[in-house]
């Protein structure tokens, strides 16, 4: 009777180490998700930063041409060969700001953009709502807005969700 004891011992002991096993794995797993996941945020956080810079130092003029962007509506694909001039075309930004439109949509996993500024009354605001899914996960959503009315004035806040 004793021997048949200690083998349904070592059964529960072999069983109860599986699932603590199964649970190590799943929390790396888990782990590095969140990982990858983090890294499209601050990679977005710098896509936003970089477009609302040329938005409120504006040296070149091209306000215009950064709010023709809204790539949500009318998705740009992801063309590594193409030049400035084709993703220029189908964003409606020209030079830098549809160089910045085709770098969304490549290194963001389903990266979509939109510009948008106030056009009346001060100060003006110019917003950047970027748009992304990660594989196997729900659509993440990221809005940044800027004061742009004068270079001294610029205050930038951020606020991130998860469709």
């Amino acid at each position: 009777m004793q021997l048949g004891a200690t083998l349904i011992e070592v059964l529960i002991a072999v069983l109860v180490l599986s699932i603590g096993l199964l649970g190590a794995l799943k929390l790396q797993t888990e782990g590095v998700r969140l990982n990858a996941d983090s890294k499209y945020t601050v990679l977005a956080a710098a896509f936003a930063h970089d477009a609302l810079d040329a938005l409120t130092l504006d040296r070149f003029n091209d306000r215009a041409s950064w709010t023709a962007i809204d790539t949500i509506t009318t998705p740009l694909s992801c063309n590594t060969g193409t030049s400035s001039a084709a993703s220029s075309t189908a964003t409606g930004a020209t030079g830098r700001a549809g160089e910045w439109a085709q770098k969304v949509a490549c290194d963001l996993p389903d990266g979509k953009a939109k510009v948008s500024c106030t056009s009346a009354g001060e100060p003006k605001t110019c917003n950047v709502e970027l748009r992304w899914t990660p594989s196997g996960r729900d659509t993440v959503s990221a809005t940044y807005s800027v004061y742009a009315g004068a270079a001294s004035s610029a205050a930038a806040s951020s606020a991130a969700s998860s469709s």
